[in-house]
């Protein structure tokens, strides 16, 4: 759920917001919950999105106010139902562990399923591997693969080495070393222990005019899909 705030943070403070919603974030980041709240609570009664789920996030962390997470799911609601993405992945992974509502996968899903479609990056990958591994929808690689592009297109390390297992694989996508090279060399750069070992795998496999091939294919992908968040 902490994730999921600080998402939000980054979000407003990167679109265009209201003074109340400038204010209440600046108010959060030096831990003045009341003036947050005070802010946050007029972005909300304004119909503003953003303002919902900051302020259900108060409610559910019970910062400057007393906890209170039905009211919090109300307002994750106001907001999902605006399609705020931070909103709908908050509610999915409140249904899934039964976190101040009935725990109920069906539900949990559709609202991961709306985050992923939304731009949740997090959500994109989580419905990539619920795709991957049949939980609790039928096996398909293809959709388990176009779901984990694009997070691993929006840089998430993650998403990127799980994308490249599937060109090594040849599942959902054609198999391909020099692809599956490319985009786990992002997350073995940046240190990701399996990733390391994964990419030391491929170079076994490929050979030197390949490897010289899936290297320019690696910088170009780090230079258009290097970690963003």
């Amino acid at each position: 759920m902490h994730r999921l705030l600080a998402l939000a943070l980054g979000i407003a403070m990167s679109l265009p917001v209201s003074a109340a919603i400038n204010d209440g974030i600046a108010a959060y980041n030096s831990g003045n919950y009341a003036v947050a709240l005070k802010e946050f609570s007029a972005a909300a009664n304004q119909g503003n999105a953003v303002g919902k789920h900051l302020l259900a996030s108060l409610y559910y962390q019970g910062h400057g106010v007393e906890r209170d997470l039905k009211k919090a799911v109300s307002l994750f609601k106001e907001a999902a139902a605006a399609n705020y993405p931070p909103s709908l992945a908050n509610l999915a992974l409140m249904y899934s562990d039964g976190d101040g509502v009935p725990a109920d996968q069906k539900v949990a899903f559709q609202y991961g399923q709306k985050a992923a479609e939304a731009g949740d990056v997090q959500s994109q990958f989580n419905l990539a591997q619920a795709y991957r591994k049949g939980s609790g929808v039928p096996q398909d690689y293809e959709k388990a693969a176009s779901w984990y592009r694009r997070a691993a297109e929006a840089g998430l390390p993650q998403a990127q080495n799980e994308y490249g297992l599937l060109f090594a694989q040849g599942q959902g996508v054609p198999l391909d070393y020099v692809q599956a090279f490319a985009w786990i060399d992002m997350p073995a750069s940046a240190g990701n222990p399996q990733s390391v070992k994964n990419r030391a795998q491929l170079l076994t496999i490929l050979d030197t005019a390949q490897q010289k091939k899936a290297r320019q294919l690696a910088a170009e992908y780090a230079k258009l899909y290097g970690q963003k968040r």
